[in-house]
């Protein structure tokens, strides 16, 4: 009897000596796999270099994605920013693992008090059409009056307006950095018809559009969701998604969200682009759509 009592107990002891042994194995393969990375600076001047490295233990492959199209299949290196903006910077391991870094790149004080605050915008327009209008300088508020309703008509940095009316229009930005408004004159020419030429940024965000509908209407998303994502933006699914000048997602979550069946029926309306000329790239996509039930 103790002989068979003595046996138990050597076999509950092995058991739990390899319960133990089994925990720390998969213990140390986890902690193996996670991502040992630094990047620093994370709060820098334009032209001055951040340093990135990896020191993830048996890593083999690596891809650096800098936020603005640009990326690295190197553990370590360095990496200068044209322009200031926020960037979120990712690092792949052996295409699984993740890391993600958000990276300030601010002009310095001296920059920032000489820096003239402007509009970017197109000197003509067409009636009914989607305009970009966006203000570059540093600002906390925004106040465009587009010269046809004799009001603020938005408070984003970036703003989309569409005239009812042909005409020429004197576009006025106020900020807290301005004592007068900043001016703009835009012509606002009748409506096309169907057969007038469209210009590039157009025929791109038609073909966009088509994409993005595609998706709502519940054909083969990856098909429409790669077409964009490698043709137009870099292949960055972090590319901001402005909705009806109101909501934002990246491309890849804004769309998931198209694809997920539901009481509404969403209609793309338009989509207008941000080009960024120095990359080549979509860095911005605005889309104007209707949700019905």
């Amino acid at each position: 009897m103790s002989k068979l009592l003595n046996h138990r107990i050597y076999i509950i002891v092995g058991i739990l000596g390899i319960c133990v042994v089994t925990a720390f194995f998969v213990r140390s393969c986890f902690s193996s796999r996670q991502i040992h990375a630094t990047v620093s600076p994370l709060d820098v001047e334009p032209k001055h270099p951040i340093f990135f490295a990896d020191s993830t233990k048996n890593a083999e492959q690596w891809l650096w994605e800098f936020g603005n199209g640009d990326s690295s299949p190197l553990p370590k290196g360095e990496y200068v920013y044209e322009e200031a903006g926020k960037y979120q910077i990712r690092l792949t391991v052996d295409g699984k693992l993740e890391k993600k870094f958000i990276v300030n790149v601010h002009l310095s004080q001296n920059d920032a008090d000489n820096e003239l605050i402007k509009i970017v915008a197109p000197a003509t327009g067409i009636q009914g059409e989607y305009i970009i209008f966006r203000g570059e300088g540093s600002s906390k508020e925004w106040r465009w009056e587009f010269g046809e309703t004799g009001a603020i008509d938005a408070r984003e940095k970036t703003a989309i307006y569409q005239y009812s009316e042909p005409g020429t229009y004197e576009v006025q930005l106020s900020t807290e950095e301005t004592k007068y408004p900043v001016r703009h004159t835009i012509n606002i020419t009748p409506e096309y018809s169907d057969g007038d030429t469209l210009d590039i940024e157009s025929i791109i965000g038609n073909d966009i559009r088509e994409k993005l509908q595609a998706i709502v209407d519940q054909k083969p998303f990856k098909t429409n969701y790669d077409y964009v994502l490698n043709t137009y933006l870099c292949r960055d699914p972090n590319t901001l998604v402005l909705i009806n000048n109101t909501k934002k997602n990246d491309f890849y979550s804004y769309c998931m969200g198209l694809r997920i069946i539901g009481r509404k029926r969403t209609v793309i309306e338009k989509v207008l682009v941000d080009i960024n000329a120095n990359i080549d790239c979509i860095v911005k996509l605005i889309v104007i759509q209707i949700d019905t039930e």
